[in-house]
């Protein structure tokens, strides 16, 4: 029985610890040192409260609940708690909590059922440990002032400035013990560069996520002693495959390359596919510290100049890197397929090979198109790329059938020069060499995945969950008034209803909008230890399994399935991986969101910074979002900026979020809709864009309340609906959501 069970039962409140655990080990006979430090640890985790007169109690039966800080930069806060609406915390409630911090916090007004008040009783953990800022030097002090303005600002002294100059980009590391007095002071620990230069903007951002790029000494020497050279003789108990036509196809700027593919065309029509991924595994050994270095990066991150990689490049470039013309240790996975490319069986093998031709997609998609130059240069795995052709149509054919979500948004490429400058912003879409790989690898996870489901052991699996039910609903009432007819499956079993609406709005003004509009409704893939099956693939069983040069449950999955082929019985496989399978779940999928909003913040700045260059020039672009501040439109290479309320003619407008629409006695706006811009300010600092609609001049003469901003009604205008809000053109809320997601499958 658990401890808090146990004290609510015998009603074991507000005794010392001493008393606490002696009462605790008459009951359960652990020895009473045992349960002190069970006791402390609740304390820390806040399910137990201990007051000011060294009384312990629990935490719910007081009052207290554990919550999530959100603050606002005014002062005040939210506190999230599981089961209740968030909690609104005033400035003078927030007792020296941060934003994201975990706190206990108790309820001091409640209005109603969805309005309530509350302070901050404890701090349970500190999320903010460092902070990014600007140094400012002064003539009593000196500060930082932190990119975060939800934030305090830092005071420096002299001897902790770590040579920063004024107006300098500094990271910051908190002195945890002044977060509890009015004066909060820190160390410098890196110079950035000046404030407001491309370089120490992107890195203040990457710092912003507890990212870096260098890796620890002691991961480094652990690196060197890595020899860099493959002897296949050391190495006779693997499946040699160096004899086979092994071709690697990744992008021109690729480095490292983790996959490798190879095939046999069989006499009664079908294929032998064999997919080689690097076994990263053999070099990275477990708890090591090259390893706890990977466990803790959990990913590499990816900005438009530069890569944080997850394994330094001596392994990613290098030794696990599967070059042309090298012998590479690999994790093998072949799958024999019939002429339907219907999976008849598939095999793990530890192997070696020696990649034949390091091929681009842009060369491969050359030859799928006859040229005739790239077709002799590579003439002796030209059959192999037909037959590759062939099985990666006939497998997306089947995913269609089976009800496969396909979402081809194009992603906003932003190129820049040596000098760092940005040249130019364009959508790029993938082409028939991307789909090919894409298409071969996701049938590689699948077959891993249902292999080790079906052995019943500790595996990670990446999981995609049906969608909300409520969203669904909403989703398809939202299609139906914009004009698109259909019958999404409430259950989430048939993901092929989300693909009928998709194969519907393709090719129409709306299609980028809308696609996005469901794609926002779903559910956000991640790591877990339990199967759950992936709904955007309509697959049952998925993992990821052939990038463990960049992702860490690919390489944690590995290690199971090279132990398992080493003969590692299956109760000494679930003994030793059931807990850490469940952590590295967590932490993957904590990592890969932090990576994906450092990427996100990262290509928001490098677009404002681009759009600085087209201040006052014209362009079109088409609705991508209606809120009650105003529209958001997105131009052709990918940009998106807000025209605010005021931005709009005059009129009064009412927002109806079933139908994202602005629409007034005489001006309307919906998703979708062209509309000509100008771009009026790219703010670097906030990330944002602001547009203004061509040929309309902003109000600022007209007088409102300053609070009167949106006017909720009813009973004055019958065309009001409980999802309509009547607003004057006469200020705006101006803050912007940015929608563009990254996909990761």
């Amino acid at each position: 029985m658990k401890i808090v069970e146990i004290i609510k039962e015998n009603t074991l409140v507000y005794l010392t610890l001493d008393k606490l655990s002696k009462k605790l080990g008459e009951i359960t006979g652990e020895a009473p040192t045992d349960l002190k430090y069970q006791i402390n640890q609740l304390i820390k985790d806040g399910d137990l409260f201990l007051d000011d007169d060294k009384k312990i109690s629990v935490s719910a039966d007081r009052g207290l609940f554990k919550a999530k800080m959100v603050l606002n930069r005014k002062g005040y806060g939210f506190a999230q708690v599981e089961g209740y609406p968030d909690f609104f915390i005033p400035a003078f409630a927030i007792n020296g909590a941060f934003d994201g911090d975990d706190c206990l916090v108790e309820i001091t007004n409640r209005k109603t059922e969805e309005e309530i008040e509350g302070r901050v009783v404890r701090i349970l953990g500190r999320n903010t440990t460092h902070v990014v800022g600007t140094y400012i030097e002064g003539k009593s002090k000196n500060v930082v002032f932190p990119d975060d303005d939800k934030l305090p600002q830092i005071r420096i002294f002299k001897n902790d400035a770590n040579k920063a100059k004024n107006n300098d980009k500094v990271w910051v590391e908190l002195d945890m013990a002044s977060i509890e007095t009015n004066m909060v002071r820190g160390k410098v620990v890196e110079v950035l560069g000046q404030a407001n230069t491309p370089k120490a903007e992107q890195i203040s951002i990457i710092r912003a996520y507890n990212l870096v790029e260098e890796f620890e000494p002691s991961v480094m020497n652990a690196v060197k002693a890595i020899s860099q050279e493959v002897d296949i003789k050391n190495f006779k108990k693997r499946k040699d495959f160096t004899k086979q036509r092994v071709i690697t196809i990744d992008g021109e700027d690729a480095r490292d390359f983790d996959d490798a593919i190879s095939v046999e065309r069989q006499e009664n029509g079908g294929y032998k596919l064999f997919v080689h991924i690097a076994d990263v595994s053999n070099y990275v050994v477990e708890n090591s510290p090259l390893d706890k270095s990977a466990y803790k990066r959990g990913t590499s991150v990816y900005f438009p100049n530069m890569v944080i990689p997850m394994l330094p490049k001596e392994i990613s470039n290098g030794v696990c890197s599967l070059s042309e013309g090298v012998n590479r240790l690999v994790l093998s996975v072949v799958i024999d397929l019939d002429k339907d490319c219907n999976v008849k069986s598939s095999e793990i093998y530890e192997g070696v090979i020696k990649s034949r031709h390091r091929m681009t997609y842009t060369e491969v998609q050359n030859i799928l198109e006859s040229d005739e130059f790239l077709i002799e240069k590579y003439g002796d795995v030209y059959d192999d790329i037909l037959c590759y052709q062939d099985i990666a149509k006939k497998l997306q054919d089947k995913r269609a059938l089976n009800g496969e979500i396909r979402m081809d948004l194009p992603e906003p490429f932003i190129l820049e020069n040596q000098q760092g400058e940005i040249v130019s912003i364009e959508n790029r879409v993938q082409d028939e060499s991307h789909r090919i790989i894409e298409s071969l690898m996701v049938l590689t996870n699948e077959c891993v995945a249902k292999t080790f489901y079906d052995l019943v052991l500790p595996f990670v699996y990446r999981v995609h969950e049906k969608p909300d039910e409520e969203k669904v609903t909403r989703l398809s009432q939202l299609l139906k008034n914009m004009g698109v007819a259909n019958e999404l499956d409430k259950s989430g079993d048939k993901p092929i209803s989300y693909q009928k609406v998709i194969e519907k709005i393709n090719g129409t003004p709306k299609e980028r909008t809308l696609t996005k509009l469901i794609l926002r409704s779903m559910m956000k893939a991640r790591y877990a230890s339990t199967c759950l099956g992936h709904f955007g693939l309509a697959s049952e069983y998925y993992c990821h399994f052939t990038s463990p040069i960049r992702r860490y449950p690919d390489l944690m999955i590995h290690r199971i399935i090279k132990e398992f082929l080493h003969g590692v019985s299956k109760q000494d496989l679930k003994a030793k991986y059931q807990a850490i399978v469940e952590r590295v779940s967590v932490q993957s999928s904590d990592t890969e969101r932090n990576a994906d909003e450092a990427e996100r913040e990262v290509n928001d700045y490098k677009k404002a910074v681009y759009m600085t260059k087209f201040l006052g020039q014209q362009f079109t672009g088409t609705i991508s979002g209606v809120q009650e501040f105003g529209i958001f439109v997105e131009l052709e290479n990918g940009v998106e900026g807000l025209v605010k309320l005021d931005s709009l003619p005059m009129d009064e407008y009412i927002y109806d979020d079933m139908s994202l629409t602005l629409h007034g006695s005489t001006h309307h706006y919906t998703i979708g809709d062209s509309v000509d811009i100008i771009v009026a300010n790219a703010n670097t600092h906030l990330r944002q864009i602001d547009f203004d609609l061509v040929g309309v001049e902003k109000s600022h003469n007209i007088v409102i309340n300053k609070n009167e901003k949106i006017k909720k009604n009813k009973s004055k205008n019958k065309d009001f609906t409980k999802n309509s809000r009547k607003i004057s053109k006469k200020s705006s809320k101006t803050s912007k959501k940015s929608t563009n997601k990254r996909k990761r499958r």
